[in-house]
């Protein structure tokens, strides 16, 4: 993964993990099994390298019940070919030990270990379930991977979701960097894979979502601007939110006409000292000025940028301040229960869904004054 500490405003501390311990999420399945498949995708209106823009696809989907779980080494051998198809299995191998090495620099090889061999929900090529789906594209954050939040999206196709994701590519190298051509690069990968979504059995397009970490929680706001398609927003601490000045510079997006309900999932706010020396864009609201739509903004007070993807918490070497690695990872099992019952709302009509949002921690079984919720209502 690709780090922008000084972009987000993120200072860790020391505090080590369990060695044995692979990262726990505490949120029991839903009603279906899990599966889980990939397709070798090109777009050919867009160049990579001089070639079609490759768009390694994974999808997690409603399966019937069977077969064998797949390790978590199975999400990690995706590194290996996510935007080159034609290695062989030796060049794979080298991919992934190169990014292994620079991502989990200083995290304990028995841990690590711990990681890779954890048991998921999900079955790979599992028989897919009969029936429609609302569809939920997923968009990483900068540069980084379609398993980033794997817990997550199981957790959805498990309560019955087809869930779709591809990594985070520059224009034209595996690199992103943080501007608004490679941000619109991500957008028209969001776009792909909804059209993409049009042609599978499973899903039913008119109940489409996009969420995104980071920098995917900007590229899909852009990717909506332009697409009618997408029907509901989720940004887990999306770059929409501190890169206003950019934002304001494309043509296209006019958040006062967007109508596309939003659920943002914010970090802690940082001390002030902090922003003096990182300078985060305060130079307006993107989230504000989106009066058409019902923009949902819950903080997360034990969450730092990082912990909203779980890629990140399982093999980053973090530290933690004054909230333990446990009280994180309870805290992360929730936002992913705020996505899905913001999905349940906006996709399928169920008010106790927008409800859920706006109920005390406390009534929905977290520690109370962990989560702020606020609702900006459209037309306010």
């Amino acid at each position: 993964m690709f780090r922008l500490v000084a972009m987000f405003l993120l200072v860790f501390l020391s505090h080590p993990a369990s060695a044995q311990q692979a990262f726990p999420f505490h949120n029991k399945p839903g009603a279906h099994a899990v599966g889980f498949r990939t397709v070798e995708q090109t777009d050919p209106s867009r160049s990579y390298g001089g070639k079609p823009r490759p768009i390694q696809t994974a999808i997690w989907y409603p399966a019937v019940k069977g077969g064998q779980a797949m390790r978590y080494d199975d999400y990690l051998q995706l590194l290996g070919w996510d935007d080159d198809f034609a290695r062989s299995p030796a060049e794979r191998d080298k991919v992934l030990a190169a990014w292994l090495k620079r991502v989990t620099e200083g995290k304990p090889a028995e841990q690590l270990a711990a990681e890779r061999r954890d048991p998921r929900w999900a079955v790979r090529d599992a028989q897919a379930l009969p029936g429609k789906f609302p569809v939920v594209i997923y968009s990483p954050s900068l540069s980084s991977n379609v398993f980033e939040n794997a817990e997550m999206m199981e957790f959805l196709a498990s309560h019955g979701y087809l869930v779709i994701a591809s990594p985070a590519l520059g224009v034209e190298g595996r690199w992103q960097k943080p501007d608004l051509a490679h941000a619109e690069a991500q957008a028209a990968d969001i776009r792909f894979l909804v059209a993409y979504a049009q042609t599978l059995p499973q899903a039913d397009p008119s109940r489409l979502a996009v969420a995104g970490f980071s920098w995917g929680g900007m590229a899909n706001v852009l990717a909506a601007a332009r697409d009618a398609r997408i029907k509901a927003l989720v940004s887990l601490d999306g770059s929409v939110r501190y890169q206003h000045g950019m934002l304001s510079t494309v043509p296209y997006l006019k958040p006062e006409q967007l109508r596309t309900p939003l659920l943002f999932l914010a970090q802690r706010p940082q001390p002030f000292e902090r922003g003096l020396k990182y300078k985060p864009d305060t130079s307006g609201s993107i989230l504000l000025k989106m009066k058409g739509a019902d923009v949902y903004l819950l903080t997360m007070y034990a969450m730092e940028h990082f912990h909203f993807g779980s890629s990140y918490l399982r093999l980053d070497p973090l530290t933690f301040e004054e909230f333990s690695r446990e009280e994180v990872a309870q805290s992360y099992a929730l936002s992913a229960r705020y996505v899905l019952n913001f999905l349940n709302g906006a996709l399928r009509g169920e008010r106790a869904g927008f409800d859920y949002l706006m109920k005390k921690p406390e009534q929905i079984g977290a520690a109370p004054h962990s989560v702020h919720s606020q609702l900006f209502p459209a037309s306010r």
